[in-house]
């Protein structure tokens, strides 16, 4: 429940060839250092020509965060995409409410995310596929310095790159 389905260095090795292998045609994308920086306001450099990439093959994309509402709505307008504000991820509301906009079989879709225990243990409570990415930035603090700390174990039992 704790190993992703893949796991990647950033969102920009995701390909849609690699999402094709897996039988993915839609993802459900968290957006802190995923995205963007933690509680930043615009996207990474790269993010929009990634998206513009996923959109032309076709991929059909969402964000999903356990961020509230004034904070994922402006950045996801900003990209033309749907999103799924205040999701609880890990517990399987919000990622079930991006499902039902995405109106696409759950099988076909996967969780993109940076945290074990949010995003891909959330996506495994749902029945979705998921991919693991490195965060861009590394959060300062003590809370993110103790949640990284648990989720080291589990992350160096994984290979990048590969798929399960």
């Amino acid at each position: 429940m704790l190993k992703p389905d893949l796991y990647l260095s950033s969102i920009f090795e995701i390909t849609p060839d690699i999402l094709k292998d897996m039988g993915v045609v839609a993802l459900i994308l968290d957006v802190d250092n995923t995205l963007r920086e933690y509680r930043g306001k615009v996207p990474y450099d790269g993010v929009e020509e990634w998206i513009a990439k996923m959109r032309e093959a076709g991929i059909q994309l969402i964000v999903a965060s356990n961020n509230f509402t004034r904070s994922i709505q402006p950045f996801a307008l900003t990209l033309d995409l749907n999103y799924v504000a205040m999701s609880l991820k890990p517990l399987p509301f919000g990622l079930r409410r991006a499902l039902k906009i995405l109106n696409i079989d759950r099988d076909k879709v996967a969780v993109v995310g940076d945290q074990v225990f949010t995003d891909i243990f959330g996506g495994k409570l749902n029945g979705f596929k998921t991919i693991l990415v490195e965060p861009f930035v590394r959060e300062k603090g003590y809370f993110w310095k103790i949640k990284r700390l648990f989720e080291k174990p589990f992350i160096s039992r994984y290979d990048k790159g590969d798929k399960k």
